[in-house]
């Protein structure tokens, strides 16, 4: 199976405490194709110390003042290539294995644009909180825009990716403009 390149981008800024956590749970898959780009925003806590000892593992890092996560998410894109893209919070993990089917979904299914797998609330201490349950994503609820957190819920960012190719078709950006 010809697995795609991911391309998984990292925004951070301030957040020492949960950054190694993060950056582990994606660099210990072991995923044989991916570019890993950390964007820090100048932090000024350990967070650039906590990624030099990764950068070896990065395909890009920088640690410098932006306009905020949306700016930082689309600098982080700029340095890649991959077919397929998703990003993944400072505060957030991977579990393990989920580049691997990611990767096997894209690759078996060229038809599929993007997928939201389940997603896992933990704590501060590593501890799950709570599972979202397995339903769909239906297509003319999103062009409505009932996915906004009250009604049907959030599309999760750290569980979701995309290809490439609908992420130019939706403009290429996260707009900068919106801020959460």
């Amino acid at each position: 199976l010809d697995l795609p390149t991911i391309a998984l981008v990292t925004p951070s800024y301030n957040q020492a405490q949960f950054l190694e956590q993060t950056l582990r749970s994606v660099l210990e898959q072991r995923y044989p194709r991916l570019e890993y780009v950390i964007m820090d925003g100048g932090s000024s806590d350990d967070s650039a110390a906590i990624i030099r000892r990764y950068e070896t593992d990065l395909t890009y890092w920088v640690s410098q003042p932006d306009r905020g996560q949306a700016d930082a998410i689309n600098k982080g894109f700029a340095h890649t290539t991959g077919d397929v893209l998703g990003w993944i919070n400072s505060d957030d993990i991977l579990l393990p294995g989920s580049l691997r089917r990611v990767g096997e979904l894209f690759a078996r299914y060229p038809q599929i644009a993007w997928i939201t797998g389940m997603s896992a609330t933990i704590d501060a201490s590593g501890r799950t909180t709570r599972m979202s349950p397995r339903t769909g994503k239906f297509t003319p609820l999103i062009r409505r825009g009932w996915y906004h957190g009250r009604l049907l819920g959030f599309i999760r960012q750290e569980s979701t990716f995309w290809r490439r190719e609908l992420w130019e078709k939706a403009g290429g950006y996260v707009d900068a403009d919106l801020t959460y």
